[in-house]
């Protein structure tokens, strides 16, 4: 299982007292790295150090702390990672720069890095590779998930066997515009840089920007992709290479696995709903849409109430597509028909889509009838358990 990656964690009390929240991973040998960070203009330390290393496109070590962001936190937040990449790189005989780091929790409180700084030197002496220890990985990122989010997939490029594993977390805080709030995709396979990277952005605009809890956008939104090479196949160097069809393929259910995992533990929730606009005049059309209908919480709070008020949707419609009109748009809960011709569907049964809406997974089909252009994406119900535990989230 991905031989040249060993994974460490402790519990070095940063927030948690009774669970690791620290992870320290390395590669013996330089693993060709990509990633998408967040959009958001008030990005925290790790990724500004990130995003400036990236193009380097090499990583000898991964070290993620929860807990807190280490963000909106100025120069000692830079400082911080700063120190803590020099105590890796010291402990790997590495360069800083080879070193990626994330963060995760409150946003605007000092990280102490001596926490971090003085666990590494243990930590470098308890690696393990075994399959229990990337459990223990998924399990250290986590702040108020419920559940660890981890996922494995295997194929073959060029006879050689591939392995693919991922992990993240995220579960408040959820309207990605690159990603979700951290998550990490680890290949033995030998894939140039700048293809990584094309790769992985494709997989992510269908997958975790694909996805909404809250309508909130992280500070710290981060997606790293590691490959080792250590499958010992020739290097390919094309997005489009036939030989990395399979290989995309597992990629992309990985990644969305993970991303139906985020919106299934959003904060409280209950169920998940999947939303499907289609009849658009353009992809950007479509999703836009879809999300408009996906971040209402008027939307969000009928369905956990299995309440079919459908007209929240069309409300969610027509303030995000003015190019449609009540008479051109086609609504369905599930196989239901909800509208027709600008009016409630005739043959539409309130009591039928009640029934429907109580089930763990929902559907909302939407077709804007001005195009062929469509997007999927997903989110969650919203209900009070969501109010409990942001009310209390720093107590």
């Amino acid at each position: 299982m991905l031989s040249n990656i060993f994974i460490s964690t402790t519990n070095c009390d940063i927030k948690y007292k009774n669970r690791d929240d620290l992870l320290f991973i390395k590669f013996n040998h330089p693993a060709t790295v990509a990633g998408v960070f967040t959009k958001s203009s008030m990005p925290a330390s790790p990724v500004l150090w990130c995003k400036k290393n990236i193009h380097l496109g090499k990583a000898r070590a991964l070290i993620v702390n929860a807990g807190n962001a280490n963000a909106f936190t100025g120069k000692i937040g830079d400082e911080t990672v700063i120190q803590t990449a020099n105590a890796v790189a010291n402990a790997l005989k590495c360069k800083s720069e080879e070193v990626f780091i994330s963060s995760t929790g409150v946003i605007g409180e000092i990280l102490d890095y001596k926490k971090i700084t003085h666990a590494i030197p243990l930590m470098s002496e308890n690696f393990s590779n075994h399959e229990v220890a990337w459990d223990k990985a998924s399990r250290s990122i986590m702040t108020t998930d419920t559940k660890p989010k981890l996922v494995k997939k295997t194929c073959t490029i060029l006879g050689k066997n591939i392995e693919l594993i991922g992990f993240a977390k995220g579960s408040g805080m959820i309207a990605p515009n690159m990603a979700t709030m951290l998550g990490y995709i680890f290949t033995n396979a030998n894939i140039a840089q700048d293809t990584l990277q094309k790769i992985l952005v494709d997989a992510v605009e269908k997958s975790f920007n694909s996805i909404t809890v809250d309508s909130d956008q992280s500070t710290n939104d981060t997606v790293l992709f590691f490959a080792d090479k250590s499958a010992n196949h020739h290097e390919i160097s094309d997005s489009h290479d036939k030989n990395l069809h399979e290989f995309r393929e597992k990629l992309d259910e990985l990644c969305l696995e993970l991303a139906k995992m985020i919106v299934v533990d959003g904060e409280g929730a209950k169920k998940l709903i999947e939303i499907i606009v289609e009849g658009a005049q353009t992809g950007i059309q479509a999703k836009n849409v879809a999300m408009s209908i996906a971040n209402s919480p008027l939307v969000k709070t009928a369905i956990a109430g299995a309440d079919p008020n459908w007209g929240r949707i069309v409300m969610a419609v027509g303030k995000s597509c003015p190019e449609t009109s009540p008479e051109k748009i086609l609504v369905k809960i599930g196989e239901h028909p909800l509208t027709q011709n600008g009016a409630k569907h005739p043959e539409y049964v309130e009591k039928v889509v009640h029934e429907y809406l109580k089930k763990p997974e929902v559907v909302i089909t939407v077709n804007l009838g001005i195009g062929n252009a469509s997007s999927i994406v997903w989110t969650c119900d919203l209900n009070e358990e969501y109010i409990k535990i942001n009310k209390d989230y720093r107590s």
